[in-house]
């Protein structure tokens, strides 16, 4: 999400809006402050934007005013984008536009500037084709493309929800079945499944779709999950992990840390069964580049579940 970390903002629309998400912007998302005031009152207008991905700026228009000439798309407003922006990701594979963005505060960019994932980029404003201060973002192949389908880091998005961004710089994310977000500070990272774990469709913001739990039998369990992973970059990491609350999950979730022979450290508990934020703290730690690492959890209450969704590292 290219908002401030944990800030709550309103899905109008998803992929496949009936209002205005056709055609080439099937796949793209709307988001406000649930409020359709068409002034500077409306609580989304001025909110900052930051950059959801590293990149070059590919594309850049300034120069609309805000709150005029936003009933159509024309060569005036951008042909209906407004003040919008299209940032190229690192790897060359997909472009983000971000528009209707506030008049004068994207001027600081050029096109070719490199920005990181959490850069200010500018603000939330009312140009272009617009009924009220929001904004637009999709995800294309190509720079000046059709949307294409993408899902957020904070999960599955769709019209109606409130989300609340996990933005971060330097924030990399392995989920539990091993795929890789965000800057992508691992070099190699894989998930290692101990014991019978069942997959769950997750329910609100987490990283991936779907989340693993374990019901806990007892003493003789053995089960546990693992992330595994090596760093590009050596450096101390804040480690953090994500899981859907619920009152059956374990009350004392145990997380070790170490090596991927033998992650032999209890690094912290964590109260699986309660508590709203995406991210949990876990450790902090020096990772050395190319060394393997891994985090693990594991349960110890009879009968409850211990889940395993997602690490997050953020590189300080």
């Amino acid at each position: 999400m290219p908002f401030a970390q944990g800030d709550s903002w309103y899905c109008t629309q998803g992929q496949g809006g009936s209002y205005s998400h056709t055609g080439a912007q099937y796949y793209g998302f709307d988001f406000n402050k649930a409020s359709n005031l068409n002034n500077t009152s409306n609580p989304a207008f001025g909110k900052n934007l930051y950059s959801p991905v590293n990149g070059f700026v590919a594309e850049i228009r300034d120069g609309v005013s805000d709150f005029q000439n936003n009933t159509s798309s024309n060569a005036n407003n951008n042909y209906g984008w407004g003040n919008t922006i299209v940032i190229e990701d690192e790897e060359g594979q997909y472009f983000v536009r971000l528009a209707h963005l506030k008049f004068g505060t994207i001027d600081h960019l050029d096109e070719g500037d490199w920005v990181n994932v959490g850069d200010y980029l500018g603000k939330v404003g009312q140009t272009g084709y617009s009924t009220s201060p929001h904004l637009h973002m999709q995800v294309m192949t190509e720079e000046k493309g059709s949307s294409k389908p993408f899902m957020f880091v904070e999960g599955y998005v769709h019209g109606g929800d409130w989300v609340k961004s996990s933005l971060m710089t330097n924030a990399s994310v392995l989920d539990n079945d091993g795929k890789r977000n965000l800057s992508n500070d691992f070099s190699m990272a894989t998930v290692m499944v101990n014991g019978y774990w069942q997959t769950m469709t997750s329910p609100y913001w987490y990283s991936g779709y779907n989340y693993r739990r374990h019901k806990w039998t007892g003493t003789g369990d053995t089960s546990s999950f693992d992330w595994r992973f090596t760093v590009s970059i050596s450096g101390f990491y804040n480690i953090f992990t994500s899981f859907p609350a619920a009152a059956g999950n374990e009350t004392v979730a145990e997380y070790w840390f170490g090596s991927s022979v033998n992650p032999g450290w209890k690094v912290k508990t964590i109260d699986q069964s309660t508590g709203t934020s995406f991210m949990r703290w876990v450790t902090s730690q020096w990772l050395n580049k190319g060394q393997f690492y891994t985090i693990r959890v594991k349960g110890k209450t009879l009968n409850k579940y211990v889940v395993a969704d997602a690490i997050i590292l953020r590189r300080m």
